[in-house]
């Protein structure tokens, strides 16, 4: 299930949570595209993430680039503490891709 949320430090940016029921996952996914920075949105009928700027796909959970971007979408750590959801911008410890 993807989540969407707002950063606390760059409310302009929003970031698509994964979470594993019952629980968060320890990674979250940046929306912006790696061919131009547009954001991009989910699709959850298809399982993928869409640039409406230059129609780049991203498959679920960000991997599988088809043109004409050429790399992944960005994963960040997201943590749980203190009842709170936290952006770290820092790789995750596992990459699930």
């Amino acid at each position: 299930m993807l989540i969407l949320v707002k950063s606390l430090l760059d409310r302009s940016v929003d970031y698509l949570i994964i979470q594993d029921t019952p629980k968060i996952a320890e990674y979250t996914i940046n929306p912006i595209c790696t061919h131009l920075g547009c954001t991009v949105k989910s699709d959850l009928d298809n399982n993928h993430f869409i640039c409406d700027c230059h129609e780049s796909q991203y498959d679920s959970p960000a991997q599988g680039v088809h043109a004409p971007a050429k790399r992944y979408l960005p994963l960040i750590t997201g943590v749980v503490k203190q009842n709170q959801i936290r952006l770290v911008d820092r790789d995750p410890a596992v990459d699930p891709r």
